[in-house]
């Protein structure tokens, strides 16, 4: 079963403008790209952007390769991070 964020007041959830790492997971590349549109549209509304520069994609291989973008502008892929201080 898929794991999914979601958040009905972003700024309610928690304070954002703590958060240095987030992770969303979801079952194929077009989810993760309208969550993060979502996402980035929600930090938006309180002044906050995504820095595409530090944002990037990993996907396993139970999906075919699929390149991932946001507002047209590409997201680079890796093969492993370090979510919290842990790999």
């Amino acid at each position: 079963m898929p794991l999914c964020l979601r958040f009905v007041d972003l700024k309610k959830a928690f304070d954002v403008r703590m958060l240095h790492d987030i992770v969303l997971i979801t079952p194929n590349i077009e989810q993760a790209e309208q969550m993060l549109a979502k996402f980035d549209n929600a930090c938006g509304k309180i002044g906050l952007r995504l820095n595409l520069k530090k944002t990037m994609f990993m996907q396993n291989g139970l999906v075919p390769y699929a390149p991932s973008a946001l507002n047209g502008r590409n997201i680079s892929e890796c093969s492993s991070y370090v979510y919290l201080g842990r790999s």
